[in-house]
């Protein structure tokens, strides 16, 4: 709002709001010395530069059109007119919220530009850049509203840093975003962690014609490859059951080694194998060490536990997988089935996996449970809809910011519905859940795509700690289901199948605006087969 000094008269502001949400308006003028005010003669009010008629008040209230507009003031003292002073303001129009936009990831030693926007309720933004200042932690700094980022070439992780952007008044509003690390390296060993299931036949090999070892296994009992061999000189190490921990197996492969033997070769692929007490979901993670890595192993004959010595880790990445179930004792690869594959690719340092899908069996209904513990961070907002269907309902999603509880909106009772989101959980720790009617859709929308897609989405709404959370995916053949607190139970049906998926994200906003989520993964359903499978991103972007 300007503030003009008067030419004649004691000094006042015009006050007043820059945005009213209706066509209402008010405005008011108030003197430095409210004393000064017994000394006026007369007020001249404009809209749009026209006087006001018969507005002769040290206020201005009245109705105005919907759009943008001018009002002006000035007063007549003993001493004359003052000058008019000015202030512009919109109707029918309320602010929502001031965000930070800009690349949420960029690459070390570039640059990026961030801009100031206030989201209004007319779908429309206004540019607040120039009226504020932009700082940011770590390494990286700003000119103006352009950020440029430092090369690191001591580490060779991705970093987290906090743009912060503050006005002249008022309240700073932060942004995160990730500085990609491009540093090149040579990796030494590659940790594969397979993580609750201790019912699992698993077994770890190498799949290159060339090396001599290709095709012999690791595996709980036979934990070293060539047998014999000190640990840093294995090709592959293999853990016995790790009792106790998160984690129940793991695998090293000596990349080091197979670097310095064969040379020639561009590309190393590497197998885990298994088969477990059921058909289920595996969740495990698997990092990389740099060359000044070592492979050690503690333990003894039934306790054996790989571990690395030295070097930093980089790329630790969670993943999840199928395994099949048939667990007998076996160890011979021709009865095992695949639970993740790897090829490491030595001139470019990248590493690369395909996980085995996740698989669904005929069903009903799914409840779909999003979990997490104190100290991930609170309030995990969800986003569950319908894409790529070929019906009227794809792009309709329920959670946060989604327009209604239910898809269709308020169906009645929402048992009927085909997306039905439980509440909203502002918990340090909890449950928040969407039930997929999912007959009840391919019923009603016989025109619908074969393959029907449901895509799965979470973000943080307030600062995030660990990021780590998970999805529970629960599916039913028949009854009818109810919502008990925050929980789909089934009544009269029989419990088809039930798969838990450990996840992370770092990303949070209170925009409750799709484009701000991490898009976790979609589940995949095959009107012909009656099955799905849940294609999970292993990112945790």
């Amino acid at each position: 709002m300007p503030d003009h000094f008067c030419l004649y008269g004691p000094p006042f502001t015009l006050s007043g709001e820059v945005y009213f949400s209706d066509n209402n308006i008010s405005f008011q003028v108030d003197f430095s010395n409210p004393a000064d005010q017994q000394n006026i003669l007369a007020y001249e009010w404009y809209l749009n530069d026209t006087l006001v008629i018969d507005e002769r008040n040290a206020g201005f209230t009245g109705k105005v059109y919907c759009g943008g507009h001018k009002v002006g003031v000035r007063v007549l003292s003993s001493e004359g007119w003052s000058g008019i002073k000015s202030h512009s303001f919109y109707t029918c129009k309320a602010p929502l919220a001031i965000i930070i936009q800009g690349p949420d990831f960029i690459n070390e030693g570039e640059s990026g530009t961030y801009l100031v926007l206030q989201q209004l309720s007319d779908n429309t933004v206004e540019d607040l850049t120039s009226k504020y200042t932009f700082t940011i932690n770590g390494g990286a700094s700003f000119n103006g509203n352009v950020l440029t980022t430092i090369k690191n070439e001591g580490s060779f992780s991705d970093e987290t840093l906090t743009i912060t952007a503050t006005p002249v008044t008022g309240n700073p509003v932060t942004k995160e975003v990730t500085v990609k690390n491009t540093t090149q390296f040579n990796s030494a060993v590659l940790v594969v962690d397979l993580f609750n299931d201790t019912s699992l036949n698993v077994i770890g090999l190498i799949d290159n014609p060339e090396v001599t070892v290709n095709h012999q296994p690791v595996y709980t009992g036979n934990n070293f490859l060539p047998v014999s061999v000190i640990a840093e000189n294995a090709y592959m190490l293999a853990s016995d059951l790790i009792p106790g921990s998160a984690t129940n197996w793991r695998f090293e492969f000596n990349l080091a080694k197979l670097i310095t033997q064969y040379p020639n070769t561009t590309d190393f692929v590497f197998y885990i194998k298994g088969r477990g007490a059921a058909d289920q979901s595996l969740s495990g993670a698997f990092s990389l060490k740099t060359k000044e890595a070592k492979m050690i192993m503690s333990g003894g004959t039934g306790s054996y536990v790989p571990d690395v010595v030295g070097g930093n880790t980089n790329h630790y990445t969670n993943f999840t997988t199928y395994v099949a179930k048939g667990a007998n004792g076996s160890y011979l690869e021709e009865n095992l089935r695949n639970i993740i594959r790897f090829n490491y690719n030595f001139p470019s340092d990248t590493l690369t996996f395909t996980a085995e899908q996740i698989i669904i069996p005929d069903f009903d209904y799914m409840a779909v449970r999003y979990h997490w513990l104190q100290g991930a961070g609170k309030d995990l907002d969800i986003f569950v809809g319908f894409e790529q269907t070929g019906t009227p309902f794809d792009g309709m999603y329920v959670g946060f910011g989604g327009q209604n509880r239910t898809v269709p909106h308020d169906t009645v009772p929402p048992s009927d519905a085909y997306l039905w989101w439980a509440s909203d959980n502002r918990g340090l720790s909890g449950i928040e859940a969407v039930l997929i009617g999912m007959k009840k859709f391919v019923s009603a929308q016989q025109n619908s795509t074969n393959i029907i897609q449901v895509g799965l989405y979470a973000i943080w709404y307030d600062p995030v700690e660990t990021g780590d959370f998970s999805i529970e995916l629960v599916t039913y053949k028949g009854g009818t289901m109810q919502l008990v607190d925050t929980n789909f139970v089934n009544d009269g049906g029989v419990q088809v199948s039930n798969d838990t998926i450990a996840l992370n994200t770092m990303k949070h906003s209170k925009s409750g605006m799709l484009s701000n989520y991490f898009k976790l993964g979609s589940l995949v359903y095959n009107k012909t087969t009656k099955t799905a499978t849940l294609n999970i991103n292993n990112s945790s972007l």
